[in-house]
């Protein structure tokens, strides 16, 4: 550093200042003067005190020397001014052009221990190396961010309030926003609600808030919920930022997205306890079928046993136990000879060596004393082999056959005489394939097919081109049917040596394994038969029209009383009208009346006449869809005027829209006429309700008629004894109207009964199926 001035104003003893003093001032020079600043000091005079060596080569000043005539001056005094400001205790700042260089000084008062102001202190910073260590800071700033950007973990750093200075890229992709600026208050709307542990964390819990007081939060693990239903992972560390002194700066927070590592975690605890899973299935699997296998040996009803080559048994299940009269435990290591005899324990030990020898399973019948008795198994012995296929040992399973060969021996000889009862028949008993060829037939079956064909069957001959076309054209449309399980009667019309025959044939699947392997037919010769009942249908019409006959002589008074009143009221309209006509004066409308009264009360006769002449009638109408409540109002009609003579009253009680009949009309009126005239006789005179009902209703398949009346009633014991032919209670009864009217409802495919009335007397059922 240079000297202090001329006056020898470096010599400490000028300043008055003890030795020691001096010395310390002389080391306070010697330092100043290698400070790398550009540094000085100027008096009160404002000349130079103190120069540095730097500022003293740069700007060319010396101590002692005054500050007007120096470049810290200043272009136009702006240093000079800057210097007296700072004697007054301003600091001020001035920039300064020296030899092309730019400076910015600085100067403040210099005092003394007292306060005073004895002189000016003075900085000079080279703004240009300023500029370039600025420019250098702020590249070394970019590579620095830019090597942040690049880096997989997220990283931020905030000031002491909080607010991020800086956030890497993958830190803005965590936020899905950049929040630079942004204060940690506003984290919500920023980053979205974080959990941790199944709960949210509340803003000041976060790592990052934590840090701000303090904390180091080495790693937590955090994640949040998107709406589309994704769950970020992440790692969270923050640290807090110190200045030299402990003050807190800041914090800085590192974020590792471990979403993939969590769902590889996620993946490989599901997998492993799917696999523990497994092997616990496996396992139990394991544990279920060697107890199944248990099971089953044990409840099986063979004898199931395992033996070693030496034929040493292994293991016996629970049937062998109780059939045997031994135990698995007990058992277990003995042979055959400790149970059976010698030469059954020989022919039991060949067939087990002949297993081991050959390797291959064997199948056969063996004899062994059970409880005494010798009882035939039939056995399956097979090898067993262990994982690398070497032979350990024999397995037998023995089913004892000792029944079913006695039961195949029934079996036998009840085929052959079940074989020489279908041969002794004396109807046709055939089978067929689904070709149509003949796989089995009788003796009538032979005899009828040359019979049609011309020439005798044989087996596996087909008969599709035997039989007369119209024939085979039927049948083939039956065989499909009885292929497919279907179970059907058919009537069949054939000509046989130019004799007409009616055959009812029968057709069912004959079945094999729970299959249809062919068809069964069994047919019956009905030509005499259906001529039989056709005379039953003509003798069975002779009786109804007898029943007719009679029902006809029981209303014929009645009848003769009700043609009468028409025929009484003609004759007197018929003189009324002459002894209009005798006297003269004709009054046409009044004759008019009188001729329209005749005309409708011959009618009337007209209508009874027919209705007698109709019900008498030998043959009945054909069978047509008929309303039940018009025969029903037919017969009531035919009846009134026997109820009339016998002060019986009649009601109805018809149900609406009921389902049509398809029936003979006269014979369904016959048999309600007859129920209704014996409900009108079984009422005796002396009864105070003397009255006949007839009610209608529908039923599930069709209608119902119950002809209801207030008589005596039928007595229990007698109550399906009323419909015997020939019985009867009636004077003159022939006993055949009931027995005869059950006939025809039954022949319509109904049923007629009696009960007891509701309130007394009889109720006589009648029910027919619905067209």
């Amino acid at each position: 550093m240079a000297s202090r001035g001329a006056a020898g104003r470096s010599d400490a003893a000028a300043h008055g200042l003890p030795l020691d003093a001096a010395t310390r001032l002389a080391r306070v020079e010697g330092m100043v003067s290698q400070l790398p600043g550009l540094l000085w000091a100027t008096d009160a005079e404002l000349r130079f005190d103190l120069v540095s060596d730097i500022a003293a080569r740069r700007f060319g000043i010396a101590a002692g020397q005054p500050l007007a005539g120096s470049p810290l001056a200043g272009g136009g005094g702006a240093g000079l001014a800057a210097h007296r400001r700072a004697l007054a205790g301003e600091s001020t700042r001035y920039d300064l052009s020296v030899g092309g260089a730019e400076f910015n000084c600085l100067v403040q008062a210099w005092r003394d221990a007292q306060g005073r102001v004895v002189g000016v202190l003075g900085s000079a910073e080279d703004t240009a190396e300023r500029r370039d260590a600025a420019a250098t800071i702020t590249s070394q700033h970019k590579v620095f961010e830019a090597m942040l950007d690049q880096s997989l973990v997220g990283i931020g750093i905030c000031d002491v309030h909080g607010r991020f200075l800086f956030v890497n890229a993958t830190l803005r992709q965590v936020a899905e926003q950049d929040p630079s600026g942004q204060s940690l208050p506003a984290a919500l709307r920023v980053w979205g609600q974080w959990c941790a542990d199944g709960a949210a964390v509340p803003v000041e819990e976060w790592p990052l808030a934590r840090a701000m007081r303090g904390e180091v939060i080495e790693g937590r693990e955090m994640y949040r919920d998107r709406p589309d239903g994704r769950r970020d992972h992440l790692l969270v560390a923050a640290t807090p930022v110190h200045d030299v002194d402990g003050a807190l700066l800041g914090a800085v927070i590192t974020t590792a997205d471990i979403t993939s590592r969590k769902q590889m975690e996620d993946e490989t605890r599901r997998l492993n306890e799917t696999l523990e899973q497994r092997v616990r299935e496996r396992t139990l699997e394991f544990e279920r079928a060697q107890q199944t296998l248990s099971h089953v040996l044990d409840h099986s009803t063979a004898v199931i046993y395992l033996k070693d080559p030496d034929g040493r048994y292994l293991r016996i299940n629970r049937y062998y136990e109780q059939l045997f009269g031994v135990t698995n435990a007990d058992f277990v290591g003995r042979t055959d000879a400790d149970l059976f005899p010698a030469d059954v324990v020989a022919a039991l030990r060949a067939n087990d060596q002949q297993v081991l020898d050959s390797g291959r399973s064997l199948h056969i019948e063996e004899v062994v004393p059970t409880a005494g008795k010798a009882r035939t198994y039939l056995s399956v012995k097979f090898p067993l082999r262990d994982v690398r296929g070497q032979i350990y040992g024999v397995c037998g399973i023995s089913t004892d056959i000792t029944e079913r060969k006695r039961v195949e021996a029934e079996l036998r000889r009840s085929q052959a005489t079940l074989t020489a009862v279908i041969d002794s028949a004396l109807d046709p008993i055939w089978a067929l394939a689904a070709d149509f060829t003949l796989i089995a037939f009788n003796a009538a079956a032979a005899r009828f097919i040359e019979d049609l064909v011309g020439q005798p069957p044989s087996l596996v001959a087909s008969l599709r081109h035997l039989i007369p076309p119209d024939i085979a054209a039927r049948w083939m449309a039956y065989i499909p049917r009885v292929l497919a399980g279907e179970r059907f009667t058919v009537e069949e019309s054939l000509t046989i040596n130019e004799v007409g025959h009616r055959l009812l044939v029968s057709l069912a699947p004959m079945m094999e394994g729970g299959r249809v392997t062919g068809v069964v037919v069994f047919s019956k010769d009905i030509t005499e038969l259906m001529r039989a009942e056709e005379q039953a249908r003509q003798h069975q019409a002779e009786l109804a029209h007898v029943l007719r006959l009679h029902t006809m002589g029981e209303l014929a008074a009645s009848f003769a009383h009700e043609v009468n009143q028409p025929l009484g009221v003609i004759a007197n309209y018929a003189q009324g009208v002459r002894r209009r006509l005798d006297g003269g004066g004709i009054d046409s409308a009044e004759l008019r009346e009188s001729v329209e009264a005749i005309a409708h009360e011959a009618l009337r006769a007209g209508e009874i006449t027919r209705r007698v002449r109709r019900l008498l009638r030998k043959e009945d109408e054909p069978r047509r869809r008929v309303d039940i409540n018009e025969i029903v109002s037919t017969a009531l009609r035919v009846t009134e005027p026997t109820a009339h003579l016998r002060a019986v009253a009649l009601s109805a009680h018809l149900a609406p829209a009921l389902p049509a009949l398809l029936a003979d009309a006269i014979q369904v009126e016959q048999v309600l006429i007859n129920l209704i005239l014996n409900g009108i006789e079984a009422i005796p005179p002396t009864h105070a309700t003397r009255q006949v009902d007839v009610r209608t209703t529908a039923t599930s398949g069709g209608v119902e008629v119950v002809v209801c009346d207030t008589g005596l009633g039928i007595d229990p014991s007698l109550v399906d004894d009323v419909f015997r032919p020939f019985l009867t209670t009636k004077p003159g009864g022939l006993g055949m109207g009931l027995a005869i009217s059950r006939s025809i409802i039954e022949a319509h495919g109904g049923r007629l009964w009696a009960a007891a009335g509701d309130g007394g007397g009889a109720a006589l059922h009648v029910t027919l199926p619905a067209a």
